[in-house]
């Protein structure tokens, strides 16, 4: 069992040193890159000039700006779901009889009795709005054709 652990070891140990990223050389052709040389290519250097230092200050400022973005998006969601519970209140059917539509004891004859105005209909909900498309087409004004009349009299 003790080969066998120290002898798995190893394998992964010259694994690891055959894989390893050793830089690769890449070619710019025209406009394009490519790992294979081409003719009229120019070899270019993509090894990261920076240093340790530099590098470290680069990932922190990615972060900041990572926390600040997250911040942004928790704070935008908090005002949708406001927003959206105020659309909601307000297109909620109203609790008041005289908005609702069912009359109100100002209203009631003297001889009628609770009984009479649950018949009555009860107040529609408001009309649903369409669903927007989830995908956007731009359109302009349509062209005018040329009246026929117009190049006939020429």
């Amino acid at each position: 069992m003790k080969h066998s652990t120290s002898f798995a070891l190893f394998l992964i140990a010259i694994c690891a040193i055959a894989t390893r990223a050793d830089a690769e050389e890449v070619y710019r052709c025209g406009n394009s890159y490519s790992q294979k040389p081409c003719p009229d290519g120019v070899r270019v250097d993509v090894q990261d000039a920076r240093t340790a230092e530099q590098k470290a200050e680069s990932d922190k400022a990615i972060r900041r700006e990572s926390s600040a973005a997250n911040a942004m998006e928790k704070t935008r969601q908090q005002e949708e779901a406001q927003l959206h519970a105020a659309n909601a209140k307000a297109a909620a059917p109203s609790k008041d009889k005289k908005k609702a539509g069912m009359p109100t004891a100002a209203d009631t004859p003297a001889g009628s009795t609770d009984a009479d105005h649950q018949t009555a209909k009860p107040h529609k909900a408001p009309a649903k709005k369409k669903k927007e498309p989830e995908y956007f087409t731009a359109s302009g004004p349509k062209a005018e054709k040329p009246k026929a009349a117009a190049s006939k009299a020429k």
